[in-house]
């Protein structure tokens, strides 16, 4: 019953038996779909498909759609031919009902259409949907170019359905691939495809038709073509479907599967003794027999890689501000986050001595695709000799102690050698600290004066060469060239105030130990951080502040930040210069915005921190060196985020480099699930899309399965398996930016879905980028799933006096939006108030 593929003649409006063969350009997805099982003597409406080539042909840039009189004219033939009466006018884009992407519910569908009028009318919202928010986003989020991207329309025969649903030809959550899934109410199918009512649900055998297991839900009313309507009181409580009748839907299901070869999600109708299909979809989601495969697979990835004394994962750091890296990506920045990348050469550039067996892996391992700390090898960074490590036993116990943990000397590993090379060791570890010092002492007059200068003006000359007349030889020579000079050379440098930084903090905090309780000169140490801020020409969230407040142009904006975006160390994605439009600014400004875009830089601690060394009697000695001590913290914690901003200029030409390559080989966003050794490949004439197509699908897969926080390797049967929400009136997280503050809880996981008005609340994200910082102007506090002090969230938070905890795992599952929570930035707890 396999179908072939005529060629059809271009017309404007099509009916189905005409498009039998017809591509997906021409009808869209749903229109091909429908034209195939029509052609098939398959049980389809009767109905006719106006072609992309109208939409084409009337559609204006910004979508708006006008029908000249000649076809409108064809479009009433068109629709008398049918019959007339009440019609299904249903969108039909050229990517939707794709095997990789399903579209649903993103383009408009309008029923109960009658008239010639209405019809005209109900056209054009369809034509005009594709340029809708939600459908863009979508398209986005698929990385399809609206470029391709084109609009038919389906106009079929209306069934006044008595019954009507949705059916998985195989149930995506059967392993064993036996079952159909079949999901219905009374009336036409809008309220089950919307999911605005809880259908009656039943599994049945795929090759007997047998009703496995049903949930009956009682329904109250039913959607018709003139609205929604009461159920009978008799039947609302009674299943909506027979078991003969769902024996006849299996049936036409095993029809359905059996011509397109692949399992499909379809929509049906139930009207006078007849199942009508209105829609057949590839089933875009995993099967249950494929999540498990994989799911297996990770385990014993994972397994391979745990040591015999026990291996614990923890989803923090880079996970921070990569949470979920496309494979290209990865492979970028798994290498230069190894031994032999600019972040373990700038550990032996400051005197530390890593394993060896860091050189290639690092100490990160993507687990369901995101990045997991081994804290069995992250220990060793510092010196391979020294049996630095964390303990298993101790972090089983307490898991919320695996985010960013201190390593400590394991005793357990301490042999005879060990205590031969002991003296050897701790000269090279003396060594390291006063070269750390000596290095403190001149590294921000170098990074200021010269190497961020430096790597700025290289970086905007190659902008200014660009990448399109460069062949492919040269293409992949300049991406290994600012691979070199942006993740090696400038990293090594410019990865270097993050650790001036934390030690200069911890030696605060121990200065201050000497006069205060341990407790409170920790928190002390970590409030005198407050206000810290980056040169302007430097300080994004400051601009930012800025923009909203009506003091920065959009386009000096665009001028000195256009290389930064939400979610920038993810190469798939653009950056503001691409896309200004996504720029976040809230119309207007606000207040807030408009105190921080005035603030002036310097030290607004600097009085507090006068007071508390007067409170603690601190001795004029001792009182020039903490002050020395503070000053170099602040001063290398506004250079940390000073070096990310120079970074993020090499790293944007990477980028450019790849969407050169992924527009010359007409990849549609698929060289970001390519590596970088591949990139020849295509040069040579390989079609590298199949290859592609079954990363993201992989990708896809792994990205759905849960996976708790913190793994650990005796508990491997964890991943993919959902975790128990843990509900608290008070949770502990790392306090990283001091004070207090309540409001109502605002969860979210994007920023993009924050509300406009909303104000005055606490921000709980999983952890934040450049996206989040408008909704801090906007925020009274925030809560993190991830971060520690040095983490962005928490250094814009203290810029912007935000009272900050992070570290709170599984906290968007945890609390709710609407609850009222009080944030201790200082103690790190979050009180559930109500």
């Amino acid at each position: 019953m396999a179908y072939v593929t005529p060629i059809v003649t271009r017309l404007d409006i099509c009916h189905f038996a005409d498009t039998g063969g017809g591509d997906v350009g021409l009808v869209g997805g749903k229109g091909l779909s429908l034209g195939l099982m029509a052609s098939a003597g398959l049980p389809v409406p009767p109905g006719f498909c106006l072609t992309t080539e109208a939409y084409r042909r009337w559609a204006a840039d910004d979508g708006t759609i006008a029908l000249d009189e000649g076809l409108r004219s064809r479009l009433i033939e068109a629709y008398r031919e049918l019959g007339g009466g009440a019609v299904a006018v249903r969108s039909s884009a050229t990517y939707e009902d794709a095997a990789g992407a399903s579209f649903a519910g993103q383009q408009e569908t309008i029923l109960g259409v009658e008239g010639d009028a209405r019809l005209a009318e109900a056209v054009v919202r369809c034509f005009q949907s594709l340029h809708t928010a939600r459908a863009l986003a979508y398209r986005s989020a698929h990385k399809i170019d609206d470029r391709d991207a084109a609009m038919a329309v389906v106009v079929q025969r209306l069934v006044d359905a008595e019954v009507a649903g949705v059916l998985f030809t195989r149930d995506p959550l059967d392993p064993e691939g036996r079952r159909m899934l079949v999901e219905a109410a009374p009336g036409l199918g809008e309220l089950v495809v919307s999911g605005r009512v809880t259908p009656d649900r039943f599994h049945a055998d795929r090759d007997s038709g047998q009703v496995l297991d049903q949930e009956i839900h009682e329904q109250d009313v039913m959607a018709t073509r003139g609205g929604l309507v009461p159920v009978d009181p008799a039947r609302r409580a009674l299943a909506c479907l027979s078991e003969e009748q769902l024996e006849r839907l299996v049936a036409l299901g095993r029809q359905v599967e059996e011509f397109f070869g692949e399992p499909r999600d379809v929509e049906w109708a139930f009207a006078a003794g007849q199942f009508w299909l209105l829609q057949a979809r590839p089933i875009t989601t995993a099967s249950a027999a494929e999540r498990e495969q994989l799911r297996r697979e990770e385990i014993v990835a994972l397994q391979a890689r745990a040591e015999l004394r026990g291996t614990v994962w923890a989803r923090y750091n880079l996970a921070e501000v990569l949470p979920e890296p496309t494979p290209m990506t990865w492979a970028i920045v798994r290498a230069f986050m190894s031994g032999r990348g600019g972040f373990g050469l700038m550990y032996r550039d400051l005197g530390f001595d890593p394993d060896p067996a860091l050189d290639e892996e690092g100490f990160f391992d993507l687990v369901c695709g995101r990045p997991y700390v081994n804290l069995s090898r992250e220990p060793k960074l510092y010196f391979r000799d020294f049996p630095y490590g964390h303990g298993f036993a101790a972090l089983k116990a307490e898991p919320a102690e695996a985010m960013y943990p201190a390593p400590a000397a394991d005793r357990a590993r301490m042999s005879a050698q060990f205590w031969l090379r002991l003296p050897a060791i701790v000269f090279r570890m003396l060594r390291c600290q006063s070269r750390m010092r000596r290095l403190a002492a001149t590294q921000a007059d170098r990074l200021r004066n010269d190497i961020f200068p430096r790597f700025a003006a290289e970086t905007a000359e190659e902008q200014k060469r660009g990448f399109a007349g460069l062949s492919p030889a040269e293409l992949v020579e300049r991406i290994e060239h600012w691979r070199r000079r942006t993740l090696l050379d400038f990293a090594r440098e410019s990865l270097r105030p993050s650790m001036f930084a934390a030690a200069a903090l911890a030696e605060l905090g121990k200065g201050l130990a000497q006069f205060l309780p341990a407790q409170r000169a920790a928190q002390e140490a970590r409030a005198q951080m407050g206000g810290v801020r980056p040169a302007p020409e430097e300080d994004l969230p400051g601009a930012l502040a800025a923009l909203n407040a009506g003091r920065l142009a959009r386009d000096e904006f665009l001028a000195r930040f256009g290389h930064r975006g939400p979610g920038e160390m993810e190469l798939s994605l653009p950056r503001w210069s691409e896309t200004p439009d996504q720029i976040p600014l809230k119309p207007g400004g606000d207040r807030k915005s408009d105190a921080i875009a005035a603030e002036p830089t310097g030290d607004p601690q600097h009085d507090a921190w006068e007071r508390l060394l007067r409170e603690a009697n601190v001795g004029a000695g001792q009182h020039k060196s903490l002050s020395a001590t503070r000053h170099s913290a602040r001063t290398y914690l506004a250079l940390r985020e000073s070096a990310k901003h120079y970074l993020m200029m090499g790293y944007a030409l990477i980028r450019a480099a790849l969407v050169e390559w992924d527009r010359r080989f007409d990849l549609n966003g698929d060289v970001f699930y390519l590596l970088p050794e591949e990139l020849p490949r295509l040069a040579n004439g390989d079609d590298l899309r199949a290859l592609a197509a079954v990363r993201k699908k992989r990708r896809r897969t792994a990205l759905a399965l849960p996976v708790p926080p913190v793994i650990f390797s005796d508990d491997l049967e964890a991943i993919g398996k959902a975790q128990p929400v843990q509900a608290s009136a008070e949770l502990k997280g790392t306090p990283v930016s001091a004070g207090v503050a309540e409001g109502q809880a605002l969860v979210l996981t994007d920023p993009a879905a924050a509300p406009e008005d909303a104000l005055g609340f606490i921000l709980v994200c999983p952890s934040t980028d450049p996206a989040w910082v408008p909704l801090f102007l906007r925020a009274r506090g925030l809560v993190m799933e991830t971060g520690g002090v040095l983490s962005h969230g928490a250094i814009v938070a203290r810029e912007f006096s935000l009272p900050a905890v992070a570290g709170i795992a599984d906290a968007c599952r945890r609390l709710q939006t609407g609850q009222r929570l009080r944030v201790d930035g200082t103690s790190g707890a979050v009180h559930v108030l109500v």
